[in-house]
């Protein structure tokens, strides 16, 4: 997984574009989701989905964009969530931690995409930080189905309770900085057949790139980091997680 990498529009971008998809390919990369988290970068992720058959999206309202989310919000979603190339509804989800949108309005957002990821058998994307209770009580309250807990930073409490509700826990590269300790040590509960690997970029991009840009080849490091972590080849994290990628979202590989 790969939230959004797409930066501007024009020949530039499009040929950074290409360039970042080909790295990715050399690099060993399947296939990309470049998710659009707000109504502004939607039709852009959407149209780079459609250049490339190895590159997915999906179309969520981050919480940080959540006061944007309004009475009609539900059916422009359901309408970007009509492209073949779209495999889940998010980023969505609640964060207490910047708060950038207001509380009230990161659940009601947070709880219409749930409702209508289940309308449309789309599995979710989502962000929690700092909101562990709520995230955990709105999944359970609105009957979440299908999903995955992206860039997971959160608690082993939380990873285990959201594998009771059948969800899939995204590891980026957070898990191999120094100080994330605690975070590999809960990556370690749990089993392979949940775990999925991200970059996050632009954003946490791992060593030895950190501080840099992230893109998606470097989701190579933080297989080879999960493989660390659980203590099998790294082939097999990258067979396992991509298997587990393809069952989520209903990709064929």
């Amino acid at each position: 997984m790969l939230p959004s990498w797409v930066e501007g529009e024009g020949v530039d971008a499009d040929r950074e574009i290409d360039q970042i998809v080909q790295r990715a390919h050399e690099a060993g990369v399947a296939w990309m989701l470049n998710p659009g988290v707000t109504w502004t970068d939607a039709a852009r992720v959407l149209e780079v989905a459609g250049r490339y058959p190895d590159v997915y999206a999906s179309v969520g309202i981050h919480p940080h964009e959540a006061d944007s989310w309004d009475d009609g919000a539900m059916e422009r979603l359901r309408e970007l969530a009509r492209s073949p190339k779209v495999v889940a509804i998010g980023e969505c989800g609640l964060d207490y931690y910047y708060e950038h949108g207001s509380r009230p309005a990161q659940q009601r957002a947070f709880r219409e995409q749930i409702r209508l990821a289940k309308e449309l058998s789309l599995p979710l994307i989502v962000h929690t930080r700092d909101a562990e209770a709520d995230t955990l009580d709105l999944l359970r309250t609105e009957g979440a189905q299908k999903g995955v807990l992206h860039c997971f930073t959160g608690s082993t409490d939380l990873a285990r309770a959201a594998l009771d509700l059948g969800f899939y826990i995204s590891f980026s590269g957070v898990v191999t900085f120094k100080k994330s300790d605690d975070l590999r040590a809960t990556a370690r509960e749990v089993p392979l057949s949940r775990i999925l690997i991200e970059t996050d970029a632009p954003y946490l991009a791992p060593p030895p790139h950190r501080g840099k840009r992230n893109e998606p080849a470097y989701v190579v490091r933080i297989a080879e980091q999960m493989a660390e972590v659980h203590g099998v080849p790294v082939d097999e994290i990258a067979r396992i997680s991509t298997e587990n990628a393809e069952a989520l979202f209903g990709v064929a590989g």
